[in-house]
């Protein structure tokens, strides 16, 4: 009886999905310094244990004064040297767990001003776009363009031979 009732919890939880995981930039000064915040969340379960690794690191831990939430937020503070440097998002519940890896210095440096190629595509296509639409609009609507042109010439035609009077 006492071993059932240890079991009974475990047979309606369930498995945790993959968290996710956001980065919010407090200060960045490049190419010195940046802060940011890492947030983590599991949606539509409750009852999960949220924890953060630093990947590559022997200690299965960080420092509970950047821990905030329960553990599902975490304030890094990172320079140059930390580039590389991944964290992790550990939740877990008592059957299972699961992670993400996040490296926050790539938010952190997009640099104001230059474009990824990623910002520059979702603003060419639609504009490309637009413009291949006004175009065939155009040739579509000009009375002498493409299947029209025969009847135009046989409007100009009757317009030389029968001149008004």
């Amino acid at each position: 009886m006492v071993v059932w009732s240890l079991w009974l919890p475990l047979l309606w939880a369930a498995a945790v999905p993959r968290p996710m995981v956001q980065v919010f930039i407090a200060v960045s000064q490049p190419p010195k310094t940046c802060q940011a915040f890492l947030s983590c969340w599991v949606p539509n379960i409750s009852d999960i244990t949220y924890s953060w690794r630093l990947e590559g690191s022997i200690d299965f831990g960080i420092e509970p004064d950047g821990l905030f939430t329960d553990g599902q937020v975490l304030r890094v503070s990172l320079g140059p040297e930390d580039k590389g440097m991944a964290f992790s998002c550990v939740v877990s519940n008592p059957v299972s767990w699961n992670s993400t890896i996040v490296t926050p210095w790539e938010s952190c440096h997009h640099e104001t001003g230059k474009a990824s190629y990623k910002d520059v595509f979702l603003v060419v296509v639609p504009v490309l776009l637009l413009l291949i639409l006004a175009g065939l609009s155009a040739w579509y609507r000009c009375p002498c363009s493409g299947r029209k042109k025969d009847v135009c010439a046989d409007e100009d035609t009757l317009q030389t031979e029968n001149p008004l009077v």
